[in-house]
């Protein structure tokens, strides 16, 4: 073939895969844009390992039954009738952020009901708000789910993948493949119930002679949400996947 006649076809080539590659770029930005902006929002990630500070201490914030709905629109509840006009989730927003000030935690730990479902008809931006002061505040946090977060836009595996996405979450939606053979008999990898269970390491502070041991391991588990026993409407919880999970990390 003349010489001239392959360059050009390769330049050819060369254009329409740069065209192809273009056309994806614009298309996945597209798909991750939020609310109509196009900017494709990259997760900050958090300052890892977690670490143990020098003085030998490791603060963590927990927070659970947030119940997050929409924001100023959901009242608060079990509150005096003055204080109903006034009270709604931005009451839960501004106390967070109060007390991660006074606080200064290492790491944050949501333990379920970050958010009521059936209070929101969009999970995705509820989880937005309820999380905003951490994710302002830079500081590695991770949640669980409780049994009311799934009741409205997103199943369990779909909040969970979508709060490990977030900024500074070390949130997981389950162990990692290796993890999860290293946790059975054999060597054989079975699926282990719910999603959010993991484990979190903290390490030395650094430059101790610990800085590259864990001291401290935090379990996460997916305790589920409702379920009927004998006849009895009641509460899921922690199944033997991921006790034998569980045990063999441990």
């Amino acid at each position: 073939m003349d010489p001239h006649t392959t360059h050009h076809q390769n330049r050819k080539h060369s254009l329409l895969y740069l065209f192809f590659v273009l056309a994806a770029a614009h298309l996945l930005s597209r798909n991750l844009s939020l609310h109509g902006d196009d900017t494709v929002r990259v997760k900050k990630l958090p300052d890892l390992p977690l670490r143990f500070r020098s003085d030998g201490t490791f603060k963590i914030l927990q927070v659970a039954d947030m119940h997050y709905g929409i924001g100023k629109v959901t009242r608060c509840r079990d509150v005096l009738p003055s204080e109903f006009d006034f009270c709604s989730d931005l009451n839960t927003t501004q106390f967070l952020k109060r007390i991660i000030r006074a606080e200064n935690p290492d790491f944050i730990a949501f333990t379920g009901d970050n958010i009521f479902g059936s209070s929101t008809p969009d999970a995705a931006e509820s989880l937005i708000k309820a999380f905003g002061p951490a994710m302002e505040s830079g500081i590695p946090w991770a949640a669980v789910l409780g049994n009311h977060d799934h009741e409205s836009s997103m199943n369990r595996e779909e909040l969970m993948s979508f709060m490990s996405l977030m900024d500074y979450s070390v949130s997981q939606l389950n162990p990692s493949f290796d993890g999860l053979t290293r946790a059975t008999k054999g060597g054989v990898t079975t699926k282990i119930d719910g999603f959010g269970n993991y484990n979190i390491k903290v390490y030395g502070a650094p430059g101790s002679m610990m800085a590259n041991s864990s001291l401290l391991n935090l379990f996460f588990l997916d305790s589920g949400a409702r379920a009927y026993y004998q006849g009895f409407r009641t509460y899921e919880g922690i199944r033997e996947s991921q006790l034998n999970w569980l045990q063999v990390t441990y």
